[in-house]
């Protein structure tokens, strides 16, 4: 009875598979913010633009596909393809996740007030790209159509709440993840307790930059792309102009080592020079 109520209520315990040198580590290097590895990806990415285009030619406005789904799209496959980088600590140990979760953000309209929506979803393997971008759609519509979304009223409700006892709150969710009791409903509508979290500053006009790991949840990973733009490279001994942009990806050092999470990140970079595989 008691093994129930203390179960992971997002993932399987990996303990009986480690080694322990790797089960050791969240001892030795604390928090997921004291664990990241820094690893950045440039991606040739004109066959994605031209592969959207193309898409969004045959295909009717409801179905119309971005940069964006396309790379939340190339992300939910690589997972299958890297299981060991859909893994988090919670209370220094070591879970599975349960399914292919991935949280992103989005502005809630394209002006200097305009609010940030964060979103979460559990990406199903066999779902075809036609239904990602219809559910995809809808999520984000939902939110940018009402005044105040669920996630404003609720950081404003919690903020009216004294300091002190918000802060003691926060401190009481932190405990209860330790010893996994916090209720399965918390961690499934929290977007911080996902295996990635996407931001796509390129939609912006921006340039990608570092984002930070965050001690609340247990998010593992996070991808910031920038806009495509051409540079110079080298093929075959000449210099020609591509346009490329960059993925910047900060990893808990904890969950896996560099060189398989640099390959997770290949995984990606791949899939978007060649999105016809995304189909």
């Amino acid at each position: 009875m008691l093994s129930k109520l203390f179960k992971r209520k997002d993932g399987e315990s990996l303990e009986s598979r480690l080694k322990d040198g790797r089960k050791f580590l969240p001892y030795i290097l604390g928090h997921a913010t004291d664990s990241w590895i820094l690893w950045e990806e440039t991606i040739k990415i004109q066959p994605a633009l031209d592969f959207i285009d193309k898409w969004n030619e045959e295909h009717p406005a409801e179905l119309k596909l971005t940069l964006h789904t396309l790379l939340l799209r190339a992300c939910a496959k690589a997972y299958p393809l890297n299981p060991r980088m859909n893994r988090f600590v919670a209370g220094n140990r070591y879970y599975q996740r349960d399914g292919i979760q991935i949280s992103f953000s989005a502005k809630k309209e394209f002006s200097e007030s305009g609010g940030l929506l964060i979103f979460k979803r559990r990406f199903e393997p066999e779902e075809s790209l036609e239904e990602m971008i219809v559910a995809l759609r809808g999520m984000i519509n939902k939110d940018r159509k009402v005044k105040t979304s669920d996630q404003e009223k609720e950081t404003s409700s919690m903020l009216k709440l004294p300091r002190p006892i918000l802060q003691a709150g926060m401190l009481g969710v932190r405990t209860l993840d330790y010893f996994n009791l916090l209720p399965q409903s918390f961690i499934e509508g929290n977007p911080l307790f996902a295996g990635m979290f996407i931001s796509n500053l390129g939609s912006l006009g921006m340039d990608s930059g570092w984002h930070h790991l965050y001690k609340f949840g247990n998010v593992s990973l996070f991808g910031v792309m920038g806009s495509p733009k051409m540079v110079p490279l080298v093929e075959d001994g000449e210099v020609v102009a591509r346009k490329v942009c960059t993925i910047k990806w900060t990893f808990d050092e904890r969950i896996e080592d560099g060189l398989n999470a640099g390959r997770a990140a290949g995984t990606v970079t791949r899939f978007l020079e060649s999105p016809e595989t995304l189909l």
